[in-house]
């Protein structure tokens, strides 16, 4: 009875990923974010077993292969530097509230969330521009990252849009190595560039590129941190409004 009930619940979770993929028309999405790979496996594929995954509560180690590739393509896929997983999650986001819009109310105020979450790596030493990252709840210096995230929400509903992983500009918090490209003209360099710039500089960024991708919203929700009449300056050229 376990193996027909655990067979049951996967063809429930791949039904609902396979019309989230028809609802927000992924395949569609998936050509603008500059996927190229010589083969049948599109990144469609990629993404909806990566969905599946998640939902089973497993991790990259312990999933099982697809019939149609294995989990270290899918590794491949996630490592590639050429593909912008920012502007893919922000399409995705401009569709999914494009699709919710009708059934929100009017009385509500669209509006972005920022954020950042300090990720910890004690143990590492030479991960690419590995930084001492200041704790602001701990008060004292870690090492890791900062995952800066922007967040969209009617107030009742809540949908990631955007996101960057940051680092330290200052060479005497850096403690990992150099970063392997520079080169902007590339989205790796682009990345590796934006993690060594000012969290609030990377933060206006981020919502622009949300606005310009279609992402509705008149508000933007942030911490006293992100707080500065800089901050609020550019947001209302960007005509959003700034709440701190």
């Amino acid at each position: 009875m376990k193996s027909i009930e655990q067979i049951d619940h996967e063809n429930d979770t791949k039904s609902l990923i396979s019309s989230f993929v028809k609802l927000i028309g992924l395949p569609e999405l998936t050509k603008k974010v500059n996927f190229k790979r010589r083969s049948v496996i599109s990144l469609t594929m990629i993404v909806s077993w990566l969905a599946s995954v998640h939902f089973a509560r497993l991790s990259l180690f312990r999933a099982k292969d697809d019939r149609h590739f294995s989990v270290r393509t899918a590794r491949n896929v996630l490592n590639d530097g050429r593909i912008n997983w920012q502007k893919l999650l922000c399409l995705i986001a401009a569709r999914l509230i494009a699709c919710l819009k009708p059934v929100i109310d009017k009385r509500r105020r669209l509006a972005f969330i920022v954020d950042d979450t300090l990720m910890a790596r004690a143990c590492s030493k030479k991960t690419e521009l590995l930084a001492k990252v200041y704790d602001h709840d701990k008060h004292e210096y870690l090492t890791g990252y900062r995952g800066l995230t922007l967040g969209w929400s009617d107030g009742n509903t809540f949908l990631p849009v955007n996101f960057a992983l940051m680092s330290a500009k200052n060479k005497k918090n850096m403690i990992g190595s150099a970063p392997v490209t520079q080169d902007e003209r590339f989205i790796a360099g682009k990345r590796r560039m934006q993690a060594q710039r000012k969290m609030n500089d990377v933060t206006i960024e981020l919502i622009n590129q949300a606005v310009r991708l279609g992402v509705e919203a008149k508000y933007v929700l942030f911490d006293s941190w992100f707080t500065s009449p800089r901050m609020f300056w550019i947001l209302k050229k960007l005509g959003l409004n700034g709440l701190g």
